[in-house]
């Protein structure tokens, strides 16, 4: 799947297309067709599309998300994503106690 092609997925997944995405970004239309062919745009452009899908520029250009976090931390990140609004400030101030804790009983010793 080339840069367009997933670009274009991206769009569908948030109910819009390339052409009114760009059209809303005051961007250019006309660079589409180089990049249907292979071209990638620039960074700034990369920078405002990714911005407005609220997307990596990762995901866009290789469709993964590339991170330095551990698998348990990537769990963690899913979690909390899943927990509905009203519980969230709940679980980071359990997780903010069970830190604070640890960090006691660790400088206890």
């Amino acid at each position: 799947m080339n840069f367009y092609e997933r670009l274009r997925g991206i769009c569908k997944e948030n109910g819009t297309s390339v052409t009114n995405m760009l059209s809303r970004l005051g961007i250019a239309t006309g660079s589409t067709g180089n990049w249907k062919r292979g071209s990638l745009p620039n960074g700034d452009i990369l920078i405002k599309i990714a911005d407005y899908l609220n997307t990596s520029i990762d995901y866009i250009l290789l469709g993964e998300y590339r991170s330095d976090l551990t698998k348990d931390e990537k769990k963690l990140i899913e979690l909390y994503r899943f927990t509905p609004e009203r519980a969230k400030y709940k679980v980071l101030c359990d997780m903010e106690d069970i830190v604070n804790e640890e960090i006691k009983k660790f400088s206890a010793e």
